[in-house]
């Protein structure tokens, strides 16, 4: 018997702490379907090029040059992806940044998982009703 396809949402985590690697796939599952984490930049713009996940999850501090690099090179080489950024801090320059970068959302570090889910539902609706050029 064939399984039934599975319609959740392609998701890619990255983040350099195992441990919310892990616990971000636990919370996420039941609304995304979890398809490559990476503990860097260059592994999350690499899997995201590979992968073109519907919704990408990024830690703005993590080796190589965290969501500062990864941003605007996972926009470019996966256009459709929603970015949303999970970060502790939340100054204001750097808010803007990435989002003027390609990210859709920004998140604090510590929000509740169905919190989080609702916010990469909204950055993935908020990337379908984007204009196409």
């Amino acid at each position: 018997m064939d399984a039934e396809p599975d319609h959740r949402p392609s998701l890619l985590i990255a983040d350099d702490d195992a441990v919310l690697r892990s616990v971000l796939g636990f919370q996420l599952d039941g609304d995304f379907r979890v398809v490559a984490v990476a503990e860097n930049a260059p592994d999350a713009i690499a899997l995201a090029e590979r992968h073109q996940p519907d919704a990408a999850l990024l830690d703005v501090e993590m080796p190589g040059g965290g969501a500062r690099e990864a941003v605007p090179q996972i926009a470019e080489r996966s256009p459709h992806t929603s970015i949303v950024i999970l970060s502790a801090d939340e100054s204001r320059d750097g808010v803007l940044e990435l989002l003027s970068a390609g990210a859709t959302a920004y998140l604090r570090k510590g929000v509740p998982g169905p919190e989080i889910a609702k916010i990469l539902r909204d950055a993935l609706q908020a990337k379908t009703d984007e204009p196409q050029e």
